[in-house]
């Protein structure tokens, strides 16, 4: 029979992947991106956009409490017996902090895209 140590550590990994799945799923959506704004298109944007913010914030929340509880609820010798899992978890982690990095630059980058652009359309108008 598997340890509650066991059970938290495998449920804490599960959803640390669910977490990087998406990241990586928005950051290959961002990449294949072209930056293009339209009127029509922004308020569906807008709905997914929120659809994958809540969706982010509820699996970090889900993660965070997960962690608080098993090191809350679990001794370290228990913790200890379950080397692998808490590596994975260390991994995961390890990835997360880094995908999340990745997705960021790639953010900003077309964040000053945009902004170049609009610099230009407002400099055109001008003439």
């Amino acid at each position: 029979m598997a340890s509650g140590t066991k059970l938290a550590l495998e449920q804490i990994n599960k959803v640390s992947r669910q977490l990087l799945s998406r990241i990586l799923a928005v950051q290959n959506k961002a990449l294949e991106k072209t930056v293009m704004i339209s009127e029509s298109s922004g308020d569906k944007a807008n709905s997914n956009e929120l659809l994958t913010e809540h969706a982010f914030t509820k699996l970090m929340t889900q993660r965070e409490s997960l962690i608080k509880a098993l090191f809350k609820q679990n001794s370290t010798n228990d913790i200890t017996h379950e080397l692998t899992l808490l590596n994975e978890m260390v991994s995961l982690d390890s990835e997360l902090s880094s995908q999340s990095q990745a997705c960021k630059q790639i953010l900003s980058e077309q964040v000053m895209i945009i902004k170049r652009s609009k610099k230009a359309a407002k400099s055109y108008q001008q003439y």
